[in-house]
Parts: structure tokens; sequence; C-alpha cells
């Protein structure tokens, strides 16, 4: 069975790097990792990542990061595979207890990264930055693959942290309501 898109670009950023770094993968990628015998997931062609807020100072001094990311692009441009999307903690609505309570991947082998992706309650609150059918229907997939109740993800959706930009602070008000008016199940 060949790789996912997302651990093919993981594999690559691993052949780049010089030193071990934690990585903390979001989106659709970190889907396909946490869900990797999924067939209704579809298909990402990049990898998003978060940087915790006390890791922003390993990554501002990782430059070797910063050019394995570049020569990584350069690398899967062919298959129009990419590592897209960095953003520090704020830039993201996220609770703020989400870094202690990620998830490490331990399914692929790697030499250098050591993958973490968000747990499912807070993927599906990445997932609401954007009012987007397919960003509705991943919710969907994580809030019934990981089995969640309803109140337990409105109980954690009231304690997340919008960053302080108009257009997510909308669309996490319209995400809201609309869950509030789905039925998940």
């Amino acid at each position: 069975m060949s790789d996912s898109n997302p651990i093919k670009i993981l594999k690559t950023l691993d052949s780049f790097l010089i030193e071990p770094i934690d990585l903390v993968v979001y989106g659709k990628s970190a889907i396909h990792l946490l869900f990797p015998k999924e067939e209704k997931i579809g298909v990402t062609n990049d990898l998003d990542l978060i940087i915790p807020e006390v890791k922003i100072s390993v990554f501002d001094k990782r430059l070797d990061f910063w050019d394995a990311v570049e020569k990584t692009n350069k690398e899967l441009e062919h298959l129009g595979l990419y590592l897209s999307h960095i953003f520090d903690e704020h830039q993201i609505i996220l609770h703020p207890g989400w870094f202690k309570s990620k998830i490490k991947i331990e399914n692929i082998n790697l030499k250098n990264i050591s993958v973490f992706t968000p747990n499912p309650l807070d993927l599906i609150i990445t997932k609401m930055m954007r009012v987007d059918p397919q960003d509705r229907n991943d919710i969907r997939f994580i809030f019934e693959k990981a089995c969640i109740q309803e109140n337990d993800l409105l109980q954690h959706i009231d304690g997340a942290i919008c960053p302080d930009v108009a257009e997510i602070k909308d669309a996490f008000v319209q995400n809201v309501n609309w869950l509030k008016g789905a039925k998940m199940r």
C-alpha cells in the first residue's frame, strides 16, 4: 500500500532535516493521520502545521527546518504536494488545553520528526475557521469516528479561543450555530 499524501510530505521533510523536531499537524492531513484506514476522508495535497506558543523560539532558531520546508515543496511540486500553512497557535481557533491533550502519531517511520495532532475535539474546533461544506463534512466525520458526545463538543467549543480576526470570528459563530442545529448522528 502506498503512503498517503500527508505521509509522503512528512517523509520528504524528514529527509531534509538535520536534527529532531516535534510537529503538530492539523487540517485534513491530521484526519488522515488519526484515521489512516478510512477511505471516506478524501484526498489532501497539503500539510498544515501548528507552532505551539511554547515552541516558537525553537522554530525561530531552526533554520534547517525552514530550509527543509522549502526543499520539500520544491521536491514534491511535480506531484502537486506541498507543506503550506504554518501558523502559531494564536492564529487558529483552539481550546486553551489543546497542547497538553495532543495525540502522538506512532505509525510513521521518521528519523527526525515526532508527529502529533490535536485531539479530535480540538481538531473539530480548528475546522470552524471557515464556513465551508468540506470542513463541515470533516467535522461530522471526526465527530462520528471519534465517538464524540454532543455535550462534550459544545462544552469544548465554549472554552475555545478565537483569533481576533473578523472573518474567523464570524465563521466560528456561524459554525457554532450550525452545530447546535445539526443532527450529527
